[in-house]
């Protein structure tokens, strides 16, 4: 499978030490390079588990307001781990701008934004605010999540992302060793569609943080659950714009720290 690896560990208890294969999440460095009316630019490296490379890149280019549709892409190849993406000349890309507002980190989403007030008012499409989903269908939805991590079910070290409908079935998932990539992944494979619905509902494995909740806002995403809690700026960004965000879902529970009128049957 691709994104996962074995090696040899060493396995110890107070009674024994076994020799054994252990299978691994893969983690290798992506290039991204840029060009844009005949100039080059480099969005440095990011580290991610191969697999969906394309998705990724796409989402990642949209979440950072390089793009807005697939439109915006001339062309993208991928050569080993060096990825090269030719925008159209009509592209809004502003270089100058881009390099003010970010630095070329991957250890996350938003590291090296120029303030965070800024980051408070990410642009998006207004969320739907007409209808809602019942709270036994969106605990049914975790355990959907939870058992459809196949990396994760092998290694126990990737997060996940995966987006649902208005009935809380499963839509589609990516995995990856970083949560901002593996919802990245999510968002590229739609991006990347001439025509696509966005879905009402994204589930994340692991916290909720500002980086995912920001992204989840730019795509225009109603609602966002997390297995795991919410940070204090992830909630502070759920109520400035109207997203209905909810952490710790697990076993028939869960946290509404915004918006609940999007939640039903309580």
């Amino acid at each position: 499978m691709e994104g996962v690896r074995e090696g040899s560990v060493l396995r110890i208890d107070l009674q024994n030490r076994i020799h054994a294969l252990d299978t691994l999440a893969v983690e290798n460095a992506l290039s991204i390079k840029l060009v844009h009316c005949g100039e080059n630019h480099s969005l440095g490296l990011t580290m991610r588990t191969p697999g969906d490379d394309i998705d990724l890149i796409f989402g990642m280019l949209y979440s950072e307001g390089i793009i807005e549709s697939n439109l915006d892409v001339h062309s993208l190849s991928i050569d080993s781990d060096e990825a090269k993406v030719i925008l159209e000349d009509s592209c809004k890309f502003d270089a100058p701008e881009h390099r003010r507002r970010t630095t070329k980190s991957s250890a996350c989403g938003v590291c090296g934004k120029e303030s965070i007030s800024n980051l408070l008012h990410t642009h998006g499409p207004k969320l739907r605010d007409n209808f809602s989903l019942d709270i036994t269908s969106i605990s049914q939805a975790a355990e959907s999540l939870i058992s459809s991590q196949r990396i994760f079910e092998l290694t126990g070290g990737t997060h996940a992302a995966a987006f649902f409908s208005e009935d809380c079935e499963l839509i589609s998932l990516r995995e990856d060793i970083g949560r901002h990539n593996a919802l990245d992944k999510l968002i590229g494979s739609y991006i990347r569609q001439p025509i696509y619905s966005t879905p009402p509902l994204l589930f994340v494995s692991g916290r909720a943080s500002f980086e995912l909740v920001q992204k989840c806002i730019r795509f225009g995403i109603p609602i966002m659950a997390s297995v795991g809690a919410a940070s204090t700026l992830a909630v502070d960004m759920a109520i400035e714009h109207n997203l209905t965000l909810l952490s710790f879902v697990r076993d028939g529970r869960m946290v509404v720290h915004s918006t609940p009128h999007r939640i039903s049957n309580y």
